[in-house]
């Protein structure tokens, strides 16, 4: 099963049926997932990982839907609901099948690898001269057609970067260190040549915080030190002044300071709309509609305002507090357990708690509120976390001083002695 999921993370990143239209007939990846789900009901062992994020991620599907239902453009945003419950069906085959480290890790590892030929191809075409020319530049865009604008193209590639760490820290091999270093190299010349300012802010802030985190800062500060000037020298001049723009407006052509102002609008226009609608909104997918625009919000606070109401504000927040959680529960853990620091599942949480953490950052220019990666990192760290509690319940059976229990997780009991 772990392969069947490992080769759908691929078709939905690297989506080849949007690349090679001849496969957008075969229905590639909706036969895909029904052939796994096939399997999934008939020959997988199921189990379902109990977390506070299944709770949190139901009741933003419950809003979701009520916003839908309740919203006068309902009609125009059935795609974006089909599209966003495909996800959530991925999700559940995820957490009731992926149980122990092993298969968490491999899981991992494959996501990187669809990462890595889908930025690996989308570099090669970059090569090959396909771009595209917006605000004064020439941008670098993803081989696919949904997710393969700039700045969502460079989003993508900033998310999946802190997934390399634990990856890293559990792997001895110096040549399987060098590709991931290899990954870290295409992913941030990928992102630099886009152009996307917010995906340049992310690549900085997810620096700054392993800087601040790691062991070895004096290190990679020198790294980055040494790196930071080679790459900017190596860009070329429009793509430099395309990220002037952020200090000095002049370096860009009008263009590019109104679409800086369009995110605040983005905020204005969604607090707009939850004051017209304040219980449900105007419903998923359908913000530039409402607003006569045409264009999407371009700001995850005003979308989640504008287009799902209090509901699904409330919701989001729960969400964001369920990953949260879940990492205060890691630091409870490894205080009880200081071998557990430096294990997979430990890295992995506090890897997603990176991402999110970008994500809400990044969100300020960007309308990330139905994105993948929500569900999918949830997923990886309910699960790591799962498998920390086995773990954390196994030491403290074999010293059953204590034992680890975890409020709103699955744990277990050990007799003390």
């Amino acid at each position: 099963m772990i392969w069947l999921l490992g080769g759908y993370m691929w078709l939905f990143i690297h989506r080849p049926f949007e690349v090679w239209p001849w496969l957008g007939g075969l229905h590639v990846e909706r036969m895909y997932m029904i052939a796994t789900i096939l399997y999934w009901g008939i020959a997988v062992d199921k189990q379902w990982i109990r977390n506070r994020l299944n709770l949190a991620f139901a009741c933003f599907w419950l809003a979701m839907l009520a916003a839908w239902i309740a919203s006068p453009y309902a009609a125009r945003g059935t795609h974006t609901v089909e599209d966003y419950f495909k996800i959530v069906v991925f999700y559940v085959l995820v957490v009731s099948t992926v149980r122990t480290e092993r298969d968490l890790k491999l899981l991992v590892m494959m996501f990187l690898g669809a990462m890595g030929l889908y930025m690996a191809h989308s570099f090669r075409e970059y090569l090959c001269g396909r771009y595209v020319y917006r605000m004064g530049t020439a941008r670098m865009v993803g081989v696919d057609a949904t997710m393969g604008d700039p700045n969502t193209f460079a989003a993508t590639v900033v998310y999946s970067l802190p997934m390399v760490f634990p990856v890293w820290n559990c792997i001895k091999n110096s040549r399987f260190r060098w590709v991931l270093a290899g990954y870290v190299g295409l992913a941030t010349t990928c992102v630099l040549l886009t152009g996307s300012r917010m995906g340049f802010v992310g690549l900085c802030a997810l620096a700054l915080i392993v800087v601040l985190l790691s062991k070895h800062r004096v290190t990679i500060i020198l790294l980055l030190a040494i790196a930071a000037p080679l790459a900017w020298i190596s860009l070329p001049e429009d793509r430099q002044n395309r990220y002037l723009t952020l200090i000095d407006p002049s370096y860009g052509p009008a263009s590019a300071q109104a679409s800086a102002e369009g995110r605040w609008q983005g905020w204005r226009d969604g607090v707009k709309l939850w004051k017209e609608n304040p219980v449900f909104g105007v419903g998923p997918g359908v913000f530039g509609t409402a607003t006569g625009s045409k264009m999407q919000s371009h700001h995850l606070y005003g979308q989640v305002l504008g287009e799902l109401g209090t509901l699904g504000a409330v919701a989001f927040g729960m969400i964001v507090l369920g990953f949260f959680a879940n990492y205060f529960d890691l630091r409870r853990i490894c205080r009880q357990e200081p071998d557990l620091r430096d294990s997979f599942p430990t890295r992995l949480i506090q890897s997603v708690t990176v991402t999110v953490v970008l994500l809400l950052l990044m969100g300020l220019a960007g309308h990330s509120l139905y994105r993948y990666t929500w569900l999918w990192f949830g997923a990886f760290q309910a699960i790591a976390l799962h498998c920390l509690l086995r773990q954390g319940e196994e030491l403290a059976c074999a010293e059953p001083s204590y034992v680890v229990d975890v409020p709103g997780s699955a744990s277990g009991q050990c007799e003390t002695v």
